[in-house]
């Protein structure tokens, strides 16, 4: 009960943390600004290149542009919450708040997931809204018609690949987590190189299969890129036993990748203790 404790006052620090300044209408349009921006630009792209070239059928055009649209509003939604564990620690080692969630010894963890669920709650809101926002402005603009499978299911399917995902997204948050607690410098940068490398191999915006071998292998053992596959299967296709086949291989990968995440950072965590770094100012 400790631990429940612990993450439901760390959900409602992160939830002042990223809206305290402000109401939450305001803040989650300010929020969805980001996420619509990188899809808007992920779509400008394949259509300029579309008019220019013939590489892609006027008919698969459609199909290609939601593929797109999925896979960058999806790849902006990981990358949203994945990196909160990073950036609280660095953010507190700079402002000395940090230290003092140590209180016991097994309060570091539940904070860093309490923060990690907080800001998935808001990206979804906000990512969910720039999906939207792209399908219409997709139409509006350049008069493509995304056919996008919207009923009660799929949106519940849609759902739960979203919460499955928490697993992969958490585990990958500790793992960076682990080095940001031993670093002193540039930490906060690290998310951003990590973003770069995800969205090569998670099939964002390109299949995996178009990596030359062994990277498409690691593309393809992500559970970020089942994820994406899961809700691309379910959103474009209507396809059920595609998405609970890509699903079922997001949910392990994403165990996995959370117990080692847990391990590495349990590790570096005991060792920051040893060396006394807890405290120790980023720059």
């Amino acid at each position: 009960m400790s631990y429940v404790r612990s993450l439901i006052a760390s959900i409602r620090v992160g939830w002042s943390r990223d809206f305290g300044w402000t109401n939450p209408i305001l803040g989650f349009s300010l929020k969805t600004v980001a996420p619509i921006a990188s899809t808007m630009t992920a779509l400008t792209i394949l259509y300029i290149g579309f008019k220019n070239g013939d590489s892609i059928a006027s008919a698969q055009f459609p199909f290609q542009l939601g593929y797109i649209v999925i896979g960058a509003t999806l790849y902006a939604h990981i990358s949203a919450y994945s990196w909160v564990p990073t950036l609280a620690i660095a953010e507190g080692k700079w402002t000395f708040v940090f230290p003092q969630v140590y209180v016991s010894t097994k309060s570091s963890p539940p904070y860093l997931a309490g923060r990690c669920l907080a800001s998935f709650a808001s990206s979804t809101v906000t990512s969910i809204a720039s999906l939207a926002m792209a399908v219409v402005i997709s139409l509006l603009l350049f008069g493509v018609a995304i056919p996008l499978v919207v009923t009660p299911l799929s949106i519940f399917l849609f759902g739960i690949a979203l919460v499955v995902n928490i697993f992969a997204s958490m585990g990958l948050g500790f793992l960076l987590g682990a080095y940001a607690i031993l670093a002193s410098k540039f930490e906060w940068a690290l998310p951003t190189y990590v973003s770069g490398l995800l969205m090569v191999f998670s099939e964002a915006l390109f299949p995996v299969t178009s990596l030359p071998h062994p990277f498409s292998d690691i593309g393809n053992a992500l559970p970020f890129t089942e994820f994406i596959r899961a809700s691309r299967a379910v959103l474009l296709q209507g396809s059920v036993g595609s998405y609970l086949y890509y699903l079922g291989l997001s949910f392990i990968g994403g165990i996995l990748l959370l117990a080692l995440g847990l391990l590495a950072f349990k590790y570096a965590e005991t060792r920051a203790r040893r060396l006394g770094v807890l405290d120790r100012k980023v720059v």
